[in-house]
């Protein structure tokens, strides 16, 4: 074999093994880099989380653009997925009724924008897709013409309020008072759904912010009592309480919006340029409205910001020493919270910054910077954002039941707190 056919016979089975994992994967991932501003959120609310009610008058909204698409469809495939995000042992008989492959029919041409793109709409469940069973629950889209070409996974979930959630969030922990943390606790009422061993049969999964990095696992109660079961002053339930969310907004090309230096056009894309960031490590707490980590489609004087908003080319910028040892990366729903190529700053020794140029639709967006060491996978906003315990943020507790010799995990219970100011 020549160096030239070895070459061609590892890429083709690397893309061989990245289209396997792609098929099966139960996260949020965007495969292609035309595909953009992914949301995934109950249709007609404005802050709100991929979870609906089964059986419930709800319904979800699955949004995003393809940049230069003028025609062809997609189709998209529902896979139910375990309380740990892997393919569960269900065929689509038992989780759903309906058909897989079945082509998104709601798009629309951008109107007097820059750039050129196609807006799609979907909602689920709709009249070709009904959820038989609770759990969590992930939609891929596929090129109709190219069924082997992966456009996106997104995860969301489908739950039965079969057990009531009562949780606080409080800065006074087990490590610190009043310092850089912040301590979920929470009880169940089990009255409705008796679980004979709790220990063995629950998972239940904690999140902050929508975060993947920092997911509370493996908790098991302090106390069960009767129908109640405690779980308070469990080390895995203290997170870092970080900082506000950073916001910008750039509504129109013509002005300056929150947080933006200028905005110049260089063909064939308009570039927004962030003000320059810096570490808020060592200022002092301000609290700040934000909408922990969200993005909004926006644009000023339009009647449809799916298909009238424009993308600009934005501009980030963090000044800071370089830092051995670690990347640096921009944490927020429009890069799904992941860390990878496509979230990770590039250091400019020239400047003495860290950038990243980002193609963004017009509207709201918050953001932070958090560093990830390397060889870990969670985000620490330290030495960036700095911890204040007076932050506010959201917490999501999910609880998943599998009684002895069931096959899948239902979700039967799922809860949204935030914590309360403390403004000292």
């Amino acid at each position: 074999m020549n160096q030239k056919t070895g070459y061609i016979t590892l890429l083709l089975a690397y893309f061989a093994v990245n289209l396997s994992y792609a098929q099966t994967t139960c996260e949020t991932v965007v495969y292609s880099n035309q595909l953009k501003s992914l949301r995934v959120e109950v249709a007609g609310e404005l802050i709100s989380e991929p979870f609906i009610e089964l059986n419930g008058d709800k319904m979800l909204e699955v949004n995003f653009d393809v940049l230069n698409h003028t025609q062809g469809r997609f189709t998209y495939s529902i896979i139910h997925c375990d309380a740990d995000w892997k393919k569960s042992n269900l065929s689509p008989i038992e989780y759903m009724d309906g058909f897989q492959r079945m082509t998104i029919d709601d798009y629309a041409q951008a109107i007097a924008t820059t750039t050129q793109y196609t807006n799609y709409r979907l909602f689920l469940p709709n009249e070709n897709i009904r959820f038989k069973v609770s759990g969590n629950y992930v939609i891929q889209v596929h090129e109709e013409d190219n069924p082997d070409i992966l456009m996106f996974t997104a995860r969301f979930g489908v739950y039965e309020p079969l057990v009531g959630i009562s949780a606080t969030v409080s800065s006074h922990t087990d490590i610190a008072f009043n310092r850089g943390y912040q301590q979920v606790s929470f009880y169940l009422n089990t009255q409705n759904l008796p679980i004979a061993n709790p220990q063995a049969e629950l998972k239940i999964f904690v999140s902050q912010n929508n975060r993947v990095d920092n997911i509370a696992t493996n908790l098991q109660p302090s106390i069960i009592a009767n129908n109640r079961l405690t779980y308070e002053h469990i080390p895995n339930l203290i997170f870092e309480a970080g900082n506000e969310y950073r916001r910008i907004e750039f509504l129109t090309h013509r002005n300056i919006g929150m947080g933006i230096e200028r905005i110049q056009y260089f063909n064939p894309y308009y570039h927004a340029e962030v003000m320059i960031d810096q570490s808020r490590a060592r200022l002092s707490y301000q609290y700040d409205q934000d909408q922990n980590g969200r993005f909004f489609v926006r644009c000023l004087n339009c009647q449809d910001p799916d298909i009238e908003a424009d993308y600009l080319i934005v501009h980030f910028a963090y000044s800071s020493p370089e830092m051995p040892g670690e990347n640096l990366y921009l944490l927020g729903d429009f890069f799904q919270n992941r860390f990878d190529e496509s979230s990770r700053m590039e250091y400019n020794q020239e400047t003495g910054q860290y950038e990243k140029a980002v193609l963004l639709k017009q509207g709201h967006y918050n953001y932070q910077y958090l560093s990830v060491p390397d060889g870990e996978t969670r985000g620490n906003p330290t030495s960036t954002e700095g911890n204040f315990f007076q932050t506010e943020n959201e917490y999501t507790i999910v609880v998943y039941h599998r009684p002895m010799g069931g096959r899948f995990d239902r979700m039967i219970g799922k809860t949204t707190i935030r914590n309360p100011q403390n403004r000292l």
